[in-house]
């Protein structure tokens, strides 16, 4: 039992440390830690490594909107809630922006759980049937998120951005070998420009509001997360697809005239929930949606008592992960008013363009550059940022042709 204590604490400190740190992956200290397994196993117990790694998941999702909504520099995962979080933060409500990611974990994993007896019967039953029809889904939604634009040449401009961010991912994910690929890819396209953009608009951080109503069991709010389990349910059991995919599709159904704060809901929901459904994907058809899940596999087999195990020891995370996310979030929000925000944004990309040299090269660097020109487009012409997810898009749907 005093190793299982540990795992988990030692899981919270690791998951603090990703979620807060930009370019540092959750996959990559489950790499290290799979490598040290042969020290690891004279002290701990493979479900306790099991622990340690589930718990830091979680622990990783509420986390790491704090550096995407303050810092503008984002992940896989949480790349589509920069814009609206980073308007809030110009607008004095950062902090009423990352309760709503919490709001979104927090509900979500709890739907979650509820769902957790329909999803093993969805599963074992409609898996083979999904994987046929994957990319005619996935297009059919990028056409209509296209025709969603208001007028003939936005949607022009918004097919261009499609086309090349998706050529891109297509040449950085399948034909390019450059480690940590998606950091310097989506950092570009959602990150640096977001930044680039603001450092030369003459915004700055006002003094950040701490408003004590977030009305996190909202009807709205519950329908938000209702959306992000079905969508991540739906994408942990097909192979290539993940949180952002979810995110894409779960946009189609989400209001547009409330600033960006269902999507917010949305998108920290669809982070949290995923860690429970690929988890229980691997222990139902012992298939791995994430690098994190794969690493598990590597050591070990979950029968019905290690999964409960580790859905226990989840939804304690969940509880930690709210505190320390509202502490250090509320300890940012105090900070970063007092900051000059042009040095800060440049200060930012600076910092991601040196994570970027430091962990994918000089290739990296290139992709960061070509991925922050198109990132810089929508926003100039007036399109939504949503079609440059077809870096993501586009190569989801080459997989299954």
């Amino acid at each position: 039992m005093l190793d299982l204590i540990i795992a988990f604490a030692l899981g919270v400190l690791a998951g603090t440390i990703t979620g807060l740190t930009p370019g540092v992956h959750t996959n990559t200290v489950a790499v290290l830690a799979v490598g040290a397994l042969p020290a690891l196993t004279k002290h701990f117990s493979l479900i306790s490594i099991g622990v340690f790694l589930s718990v830091m998941v979680i622990v990783h999702t509420f986390l790491d909107f704090i550096p995407s909504i303050f810092l503008g520099a984002p992940d896989t995962d949480t790349a589509l809630g920069v814009l609206p979080g980073h308007k809030m933060l110009l607008r004095g409500e950062g902090y009423d922006a990352l309760k709503l990611t919490v709001a979104g974990g927090v509900g979500s994993f709890l739907i979650g759980l509820i769902f957790l007896p329909i999803f093993f019967i969805f599963v074992e039953k409609g898996y083979p049937i999904l994987e046929k029809f994957v990319a005619p889904i996935i297009i059919s939604f990028s056409i209509v998120f296209i025709l969603l634009e208001p007028n003939f040449k936005k949607r022009l401009w918004a097919v261009l951005i499609f086309m090349m961010s998706g050529a891109l991912g297509l040449l950085v994910l399948n034909s390019i070998n450059i480690r940590d690929s998606l950091f310097p890819l989506l950092s570009g396209l959602f990150g640096i420009s977001t930044l680039l953009i603001s450092s030369f608009s003459n915004s700055k951080i006002i003094e950040q509001k701490f408003s004590d109503k977030i009305e996190i069991f909202s009807l709205a709010n519950i329908w938000n997360c209702v959306k992000a389990a079905l969508s991540s349910a739906l994408m942990s059991v097909l192979p290539a697809l993940g949180s952002a995919q979810a995110a894409v599709i779960s946009q189609a159904f989400t209001r547009k005239n409330n600033e960006g704060k269902d999507f917010l809901v949305l998108v920290g929901g669809i982070n949290t929930v995923s860690a429970l459904f690929v988890l229980t994907t691997l222990y139902l058809i012992g298939r791995a949606r994430t690098g994190v899940i794969a690493a598990m596999k590597q050591f070990l087999v979950l029968d019905f008592n290690g999964y409960l195990v580790l859905i226990t020891a989840s939804f304690a995370a969940v509880g930690i992960s709210v505190i320390l996310t509202l502490w250090l979030g509320k300890f940012f929000a105090n900070k970063i008013q007092k900051l000059n925000y042009r040095k800060l944004s440049l200060g930012i990309i600076a910092f991601v363009v040196l994570l970027v040299g430091i962990f994918s090269g000089w290739l990296g660097l290139l992709v960061l550059s070509v991925s922050t020109a198109i990132g810089l487009l929508a926003p100039k012409v007036g399109c939504k940022r949503i079609h440059a997810m077809g870096a993501i898009v586009l190569p989801v749907v080459f997989y299954f042709i």
